[in-house]
């Protein structure tokens, strides 16, 4: 088949997108190749003379980055080995032009120009973006000089450490963060309070800004169209005090008592309210009066407050109930919000304290997070003198590419929108020096933007671009507006089905921020591909499952559960596919393959009890699945594994723990072995284990001893490397739980390295850290290889695949989970309040709470929009949904109400009792006939099955300073603590001497005594007096010894690095404390801070002897002397030259 042709008004939007002459905003619909024309724009800017350092393109994650920059790279490199007529032909296609073998020259040269450019092309994230910004000008952006960024591990232990701080810091304080405190703990539970503390470091922000303002109490206060002396407690009193006074309530009881039984529930709650008045205590009482346990008011309807035979009879009783509650209705309003306003001031200020104690923490690691990259560089270019930094920047970017700009959030569209001002503004708005106009380019597509969690605004995405149009044509640059219809990756009848659904009305809402927006239309390049959709029967709930059965696991799933149905029915459905006697097949490349493992892709709105059924499922049936897309480290079975073999190997008495490990795949016991091995023993089962006759067992206590003893002597890390590697660990684990278990040994291996270097070497430590952590890792699913791939619809974005199954398609479209803070009033000056649930929020809470969720249903026809493009040629829907059926607005009803009139009903080839729909032409079957044959088996050489040599090293350097390694040491005694104590403090007190002795020589000697008191009283002024001038003698009767003058003259050098090879081809490296030549003689010292000996060590004399050999060819005919000098007693020894022979003999024999 010959390559499909695309389309004549695809290639000019293409061209017209890349111009490099032009700035473009680009709509690009899914799979229309918006990564081809931004790498088609960067080499198009190339071409016309830009500079590789002046282009900025920003992506949104690492691999887009990874992805754009290799495609730029590839064809860069292919242009440099192209003929003139293939170069010139390949430029023309981009819509280029060549004017001479000079362009075509300049072309080749483009990929060394690119490679060698300092910094080369600036292809990355924002966030690297923003790093790299911050590192540049972090004076300005008041951030350490040489921060780091903090990784979500990371992250998670400082705000930790920081909660904790706060909240004992709150316990011992007797004042407004106590109360806050208290305050707080009423409303929320302890994992209620760890989920808001994440909610309160999204806000952060927000929350600094308020407190910042001298009445940011008074902006709580009215945000909620409250005044400052409208307090939770005043509204409180109002109800008792200012409507009918309680001394009236057993009258008005009295009264109703008159009427029916509803009346008198009424006269009951009545009196109850008044027994208990005036205390608070008879407010909930009292309001039963007038509202329903549901805190409607009685009487608003057709009924009236009271039953209408009593207010015929008593129509002053019936006037006084709804006046009163008239005017409760009003107070109960205004109840709410003061409560919200209360409890919200009382977390801003507990807020404000955990924020203070994880900026702190930062600040003194010198750390910085993603939101502080973000946020650091928004103030750099917005404080009120940008100029510099703006001048200093605008030298250095000529042209800003911008990917998926529909996910950029309002603090990121400030970055760009102040780096492109300057291409707009004043000096600014020159021309690019030796190339095209300064531009800028934006692409994106609103319909597929599904990050809002992450700061995304959709409906930024077209203010931005009447924005940015507004500027550029403001200065008479030309500014295109581009839209990209065509895909490139799904075949003609999955786009019209995507068409068909979404040219629904109520389909399209919240597809595009304008109501206006005309349905989308695609149009496919695989224009002859045949595609095919299936609409299955969802799976429903004959009856609600009853788990109350004490006796069931914990993590029992009822066969019944129309999850694990669906899931197992998707399992056969992909097993089938893969069948090879089933003959199913796709198109690749102009032809028909068989369908593999790795066509296919299953996505789910979230992970919960589906995701993980299927998964489950796929594995029953054998077929290759790459497993979850996010694995949380805690709740990962060879995490589990790995922790309890730790700590097995610290309390091997522990016998449960050691049966668990037993289990697991490090041993490979099974029940039989363990009832073999456990039932009567008469100690412990490690005892048991290590007494039987086994030799499994024996074999395993083996192993357990060896734990045992690197566990109690190596670190964390170096002893779970030794499990994993020589040990065969990682091998167990993988060979029993899967490839995806290879990312949780990896992460573990790195929490592990991660712990080491905030935290002492404590295997105990570690494990328990390692316990009480909540993280989660993203896998690289676009590398699975020939697997299934089970993944949420989000992880999806930018991903592909043949064969696409949605299931989870009969939930609700809005979350069930509300965010707890919300921002009310203007965006600059919008407080931040605190809502613990519906029916306790006033009503302008209660509306920003709508409008979440109103975004959260737009997001969710998006994220449909995202999930059938992925498709290239099979869509199956089906879902599952308990005994209340399926949720209004689900996507499940939107595909089927769209496509249900154009499908057959057929029946379903899995289940004789359910029906299918099914849209399309069945694909054809692959010719059996045509594969090619197996290809036959290739004889391997013998080497290749051979063990290779160890490695042949390098003999590491002799380093003469390790030659003393064991001369200092000191016998502890019976006292070790105080010995290595009084070890410590000589150390110190040595190198103070050091100190002196390697600054006074460059004093006159007169003020060498001052000098080195000046000196000491700065460095060591923890010590008394008496230490320090014993110090400061100490180094003064070094520099006084008339042998060592030289050694401290002006021809001497202190800290002299070595490196040399001896005439052995030993390498010796080292440093020599001090060198001094004269006219005669060589001078080498070292200084000593240990307790002085009386005569020199075989190892000291080693030292000096390697130092010796080291430097002789450098003072030829010279004697060299060696000196020792200790710095407690400035006592000096001189090595002997026979010694120092017999010792250089001895290192290198």
């Amino acid at each position: 088949m010959s390559e499909r042709p695309v389309g004549a008004l695809t290639i000019r939007r293409q061209q017209t997108a890349s111009d490099p002459f032009t700035s473009a905003w680009v709509s690009a619909h899914a799979g229309s190749g918006k990564t081809h024309v931004l790498a088609q724009r960067v080499l198009r800017l190339l071409l016309a003379g830009a500079r590789p350092s002046q282009i900025l393109c920003l992506t949104y994650t690492k691999a887009a980055a990874a992805n754009m920059g290799s495609r730029v790279f590839d064809a860069l490199a292919r242009w440099a080995t192209l003929d003139d007529s293939a170069l010139a032909n390949a430029i023309a296609q981009m819509g280029a032009t060549v004017e001479s073998r000079i362009d075509l020259d300049f072309a080749r040269r483009l990929f060394a120009r690119a490679v060698e450019t300092p910094g080369g092309l600036k292809i990355q994230t924002i966030h690297a973006f923003c790093e790299k910004l911050l590192h540049i000008f972090p004076f300005e952006a008041n951030v350490p000089a040489s921060f780091r960024v903090v990784d979500d591990l990371e992250r998670a232990e400082l705000m930790d450490a920081a909660r904790r701080r706060a909240l004992e810091a709150a316990t011992r304080d007797n004042g407004s963060l106590r109360k806050a405190l208290e305050l707080v703990a009423r409303e929320t539970s302890a994992a209620g309070f760890d989920a808001l503390c994440e909610e309160l470091l999204h806000h952060r922000k927000e929350i600094a800004r308020m407190r910042e303002q001298d009445d940011y109490e008074a902006c709580v206060f009215a945000a909620l169209g409250l005044t400052t002396d409208e307090t939770l407690a005043r509204i409180q009193a109002a109800i008792i005090e200012d409507g009918e006074p309680s001394s009236a309530w057993p009258a008005l009881a009295k009264m109703l008592r008159g009427g029916s039984t509803n009346d008198c529930k009424l006269a009951d709650s009545l009196e109850a309210a008044a027994a208990l008045a005036p205390h608070p205590d008879c407010i909930e009482s009292y309001l039963a009066a007038f509202f329903t346990k549901d805190g409607d008011p009685r009487g608003l309807g057709k009924a009236k407050i009271i039953t209408g035979p009593l207010a015929k009879r008593e129509p002053q009783l019936l006037a006084r109930m709804e006046a009163e509650r008239d005017r409760l209705v009003t107070l109960i309003e205004k109840r709410k919000a003061a409560a919200v306003a209360e409890r919200s001031l009382a977390l801003h200020v507990l807020g404000d304290a955990i924020l203070g104690e994880y900026e702190h923490a930062k600040r003194r690691r010198g750390l910085l997070d993603y939101g502080d990259l973000i946020e650091g560089a928004r103030r750099l270019l917005h404080r009120s003198s940008p100029s510099w930094v703006l001048y200093k920047l605008d030298a250095q970017i000529d042209h800003i590419l911008l990917d998926e700009a529909q996910d950029t959030s309002p603090a990121q569209w400030d970055i760009l929108a102040a780096i492109a001002d300057e291409f707009c503004a004043g000096a600014g708005a020159r021309e690019a020096k030796g190339g095209p106009p300064r531009s800028f380019f934006a692409v994106g597509d609103e319909k597929q933007s599904i990050f809002s969690f992450q700061g995304a605004a959709p409906e930024r995405f077209d203010e931005m671009r009447r924005e940015f149009g507004r500027r550029f044509e403001g200065v008479e640059r030309r500014f295109e507006l581009v839209t990209l219809t065509q895909s490139f990756r799904s075949s003609p009848g999955v786009l019209q089905a995507v068409d068909d659904i979404f040219a629904i009305e109520e389909n399209r809402l919240g597809l595009c921020s304008d109501p206006q927006e005309p349905a989308p239309r695609h149009e496919a390049w695989k224009s002859d591909v045949a595609a095919l959709i299936e609409i299955w029967e969802p799976i429903g709930a004959e009856k609600a499952q009853d788990q109350s059965d004490w006796r069931l696991p914990l993590d029992y799933v009822d066969a019944s559960d129309p999850n694990e149905r669906l899931a197992e029915r998707l399992a056969r459905k992909v097993k089938a596919l893969l069948a090879p006697h089933n003959g199913e097949c796709v198109e690749d490349g102009g032809g028909l393959r068989p369908v593999e493992a790795g066509d296919i892709l299953v996505l789910v709105r979230k992970r919960g009890p589906l995701f993980e059924a299927i998964i489950r499922a796929l594995k029953n049936e054998h077929v290759p699945v790459a497993g979850a897309d996010r694995l949380n480290l805690a709740d990962h079975i060879a995490v589990h594994d790995l922790i309890a073999l730790g700590r097995a190997a610290l309390l091997p008495q522990d016998d449960l723990t050691l049966a668990c490990v037993l289990k697991s795949p490090f041993f490979g016991f099974d029940d039989d072995d363990l009832i073999a091995l456990a039932p009567g023993r008469r100690a412990s089962l490690i005892e048991a284990l290590e007494q039987s006759e086994d030799a499994r067992c024996r074999e395993a206590a083996a192993w357990l001893r060896r734990l045992r003893r690197d566990a109690a002597a190596l670190a964390p890390f170096d002893f779970y490397s030794s499990v994993l590697g020589p040990e065969g660990g990682r091998a167990q684990l993988i060979a029993r739980l899967g490839g995806e278990a290879e990312d949780a040994i990896d992460e573990f291996l790195k929490l592990a390295a991660s712990f080491e270097r905030e935290q002492p070497p404590s295997l105990t430590a570690f494990l328990a850290m390692a316990e009480s952590l909540d993280l989660s890792i993203k896998r690289d699913m676009e590398s699975a290889g020939g697997a299934v791939r089970v993944m949420t619809a989000h992880a999806a974005k930018g991903l592909e695949a043949k064969i696409v199954f949605l299931p989870d398609t009969c939930g609700a479209p809005a979350g069930k989970h509300d965010p707890k803070l919300y921002a009310l009033g203007e965006a600059d000056d919008a407080a931040l309040l605190w809502s613990i649930g519906k029916d306790s929020d006033p009503i302008a809470l209660q509306q920003e709470r709508e409008a979440h969720r109103r975004g959260e249903r737009d997001e969710s026809q998006r994220l449909l929009y995202v999930a059938l493009t992925r498709a290239e040629e099979r869509l199956y829907i089906c879902g599952a949904h308990g005994v209340s059926g399926r949720a209004d607005g689900c996507w499940y009803d939107a595909i089927r109400d769209a496509l249900e009139s154009s499908c057959e009903t057929l029946p379903d080839p899995l289940d004789a009792t359910a029906t299918i729909l099914r849209r399309g032409a069945v694909p054809p079957r692959f010719d059996l006939s045509s594969r090619a044959p197996p290809a036959a088996a290739v004889d391997v050489p013998a080497f290749a099955k051979t063990k290779a040599r160890p490695e042949v090293t390098s003999t590491p350097p002799l380093r003469p300073s390790s030659a003393f390694a064991g001369a200092d040491l000191i016998a502890t005694g019976a006292d070790g603590v105080a010995a290595r104590r009084g070890e410590a403090e000589r150390l110190l007190n040595g190198r103070l001497v050091h100190a002196l002795l390697q600054h006074l020589p460059g004093c006159a000697p007169d003020h060498r005594h001052s000098a080195a008191r000046r000196y000491l009283s700065a460095r060591g002024g923890f010590l008394d007096e008496d230490r320090r001038e014993a110090l400061a003698q100490s180094a003064l009767a070094i520099l006084a010894d008339p042998r060592l003058a030289p050694l401290f003259g002006p021809d001497s050098t202190p800290e002299v690095d070595i490196v040399a090879t001896l005439e052995n081809g030993a390498v010796v490296s080292g440093r020599i404390d001090r060198l001094a030549e004269t006219a005669t003689e060589a001078l080498i010292a070292e200084f000593k801070t240990g307790r002085p000996r009386a005569k020199l060590e075989d190892a000291h004399v080693r030292q000096l002897a390697l130092y010796r050999a080291a430097i002789a060819p450098l003072f030829p005919g010279k004697r060299l002397r060696c000196f020792l000098i200790y710095t407690q007693n400035a006592s000096v020894l001189e090595a002997d030259e026979s010694a120092l022979a017999n010792a250089l003999q001895r290192a290198l024999a």
